[in-house]
């Protein structure tokens, strides 16, 4: 077909290739085309993501299907379950064990409510293309409890659960989140991109509005406009590192790269690897754990270079630091990824789910505390691999450096504020399809100064933390520490 020829021939944007996508290539391929059955896609992974992009994503489900993902009937999911959850978790921390229950496979605090996300086969028609078979479950932890009041879950979408081999645009899996806990739509976002501006690896970002039809029960029901983001799996090392060929790892324990001796079988419990490790792999983490916790500082400082990759490492603590990440690798249990990178044969760190970033984890801290974050000692809590990488000697200077040069740049008031106010124009129309009360949500985040509502809008903590960190670096301030308090040290 001429036309296809011509277009295969365009060097495309992603924006370009989106609009192409959009409006040309359904009408021309309508016919013909059922994505995951055999056809080529039109577009590539970058049409999907972007902070000024928003696709269509209508998930067309059976019921029978649709009752695959919802959570066993003898499942509470109310408050004092909740409550009740979180004092089985504190007790397994208490105990040295892993953020993980016996009434779960998953990890997690919904795992402790017997929470196990599960799939169902569903068809999904993202801008006008149609993959069959795909795998559908709801995600995550605390946005997936506080979802369950609203039923608007997060999920996640495996183009081959079913499908062997299955793909969608050059990719296998996609998340769609709620922003359950983000008024803004925006924190996420911003923050992945902050991070990958500072050369650190991170998920790209998109938005979707996303439609639900259960035969029989509900057509193309507006479900409200998600945050997609890009999985972390061997497509995404691929693009960053070239190579797929490392150990990637989803902690989901209580503590930082911990230690538990010799025996693999609790590192794959602790440190939940996402492939699959070679025997050197192993005893690769196994080694790095015992260097951190067990070996004396003058054996850790002549040893941890030839197993992490320190400069950055300094960096991914910056950018926590920077963006007070508190719901991270500073709580000590999830939501970051380690990257055993082949070539170097050096362990790197990668940020996840930074939904309650810009200081809005309520659980740590108070709002003035968390806009006040010490950079030195960001946390209470005891976290080795910090403490001793700051502890060698011109690693906090070079750790400062970072933190000096992104308050120029990609910390900088200016741009940030011209981020929050793009991003915000470009989300602020589709706000409302999530409900009555969003717009008003959303507007709280953008005001100028906090309220009653809302004690973290977006540009009063960029202008408080920015205001921070100047006078920590200048030695005017020391900042504040804030912890779980109650979690013992691991």
């Amino acid at each position: 077909m001429v036309i296809l020829e011509v277009v295969e021939s365009w060097s495309l944007t992603g924006i370009e290739a989106h609009i192409l996508n959009r409006f040309f290539i359904p009408p021309i391929f309508a016919l013909t085309m059922s994505f995951g059955q055999g056809a080529e896609p039109s577009a590539g992974p970058e049409s999907l993501f972007g902070l000024d992009n928003v696709i269509d994503v209508h998930i067309r489900i059976e019921s029978e299907e649709w009752a695959k993902l919802q959570p066993p009937a003898d499942v509470r999911l109310d408050g004092e379950a909740v409550g009740e959850a979180f004092g089985d978790l504190i007790a397994d921390a208490t105990a040295g064990g892993h953020f993980r229950s016996e009434k779960s496979t998953r990890p997690g605090l919904a795992g402790y409510l017997g929470v196990d996300h599960q799939y169902g086969r569903a068809d999904v028609e993202i801008d006008g293309e149609t993959v069959r078979g795909v795998g559908l479950r709801y995600k995550g932890n605390g946005t997936f409890i506080e979802g369950h009041e609203s039923r608007r879950y997060s999920f996640k979408i495996d183009f081959n659960e079913y499908v062997k081999g299955q793909e969608f645009r050059g990719i296998t899996k996609i998340n769609l989140n709620n922003n359950i806990t983000d008024p803004s739509l925006m924190r996420e976002a911003l923050s992945y991109e902050l991070f990958r501006e500072a050369k650190i690896p991170a998920s790209r970002v998109g938005y979707a509005k996303v439609y639900l039809t259960i035969p029989g029960e509900t057509k193309r029901k507006s479900v409200g406009l998600f945050t997609v983001v890009e999985q972390k799996d061997k497509r995404f090392l691929k693009r960053n590192y070239g190579s797929s060929k490392g150990l990637l790892m989803k902690p989901s324990t209580f503590g930082l790269f911990r230690y538990f001796g010799d025996d693999w079988h609790e590192y794959e419990i602790g440190f939940v690897p996402k492939t699959e490790p070679t025997e050197e792999q192993k005893k690769r983490v196994m080694e790095f754990a015992r260097l951190i916790h067990e070996a004396d500082f003058d054996e850790f400082e002549e040893r941890y270079v030839d197993y992490l990759d320190v400069d950055q490492f300094l960096r991914f603590v910056a950018c926590n630091v920077v963006v007070c990440n508190l719901d991270s690798f500073f709580g000590g249990s999830q939501n970051h990824y380690i990257y055993l990178e082949p070539e170097s044969n050096r362990f790197q760190f990668l940020p996840w789910d930074m939904d309650h970033s810009f200081g809005a984890f309520h659980m740590m801290g108070t709002p003035d505390a968390r806009r006040d974050l010490s950079i030195d000692r960001p946390v209470t809590d005891k976290h080795p691999i910090i403490e001793r990488v700051l502890r060698v000697s011109g690693n906090e200077e070079r750790y400062h450096a970072h933190l000096e040069d992104y308050l120029n740049t990609v910390f900088d008031e200016d741009k940030m504020f011209g981020k929050i106010e793009s991003v915000g124009a470009f989300v602020r129309p589709m706000v409302s399809l999530n409900g009555g009360g969003a717009e008003a949500r959303f507007d709280r985040v953008l005001a100028s100064e906090p309220s009653w509502e809302e004690q973290h809008p977006l540009k009063f903590f960029v202008m408080k933390r920015r205001e921070s960190i100047r006078a920590q670096l200048d030695g005017l301030s020391s900042g504040e520490s804030v912890g779980f308090g109650g979690f013992p040290d691991i």
